[in-house]
């Protein structure tokens, strides 16, 4: 019986017949888009990611690492408030000069190491604004319900 099918086969590739089986046309592969965020908050909270505005500010915005010597407690302050102190224009303006220098708490202390830096020039302006945006969403709800 095995030598009938091997004889039968040897038939087969000798006659030119090929069995093999092919597989299905290349496909395009097309990389999955990402959809933009779909509002300036959302896309302000990827700004303050990307650039490492976390890093210092803490995830939460409520501060982050300490900055020894500095006026504001020693630390680096937190953002969650800043719609209490500035208006859009001014924390935009912020945003893109920075804070060349920071207040010392001890006049006769070293320098604080840590200051932010100024993001013109690296930043885009729809960047600026929507993190203007997440910042300003920051600001507790009990508080703007007193104040707006």
């Amino acid at each position: 019986m095995s030598r009938v099918l091997f004889l039968a086969t040897l038939a087969i590739a000798a006659a030119g017949v090929r069995w093999e089986i092919t597989p299905p046309p290349p496909a395009a592969i097309r990389a999955p888009r990402n959809p933009p965020a779909a509002t300036a908050i959302e896309r302000g909270h990827q700004v303050y990611r990307r650039y490492g505005c976390v890093m210092c500010h803490g995830a939460d915005g409520k501060g982050g690492i300490a900055n020894p010597n500095a006026e504001t407690d020693g630390r680096v302050p937190g953002v969650t408030f800043v719609a209490e102190g500035y208006t859009r224009g001014e924390l935009r303006r912020k945003i893109l000069d920075g804070y060349p220098t920071v207040g010392k708490k001890d006049p006769n202390g070293p320098r604080p190491p840590f200051r932010m830096p100024g993001w013109a020039g690296q930043m885009t302006d729809a960047e600026v604004a929507d993190l203007v945006e997440y910042l300003w969403s920051l600001y507790p709800k009990s508080e703007t319900q007193k104040w707006r």
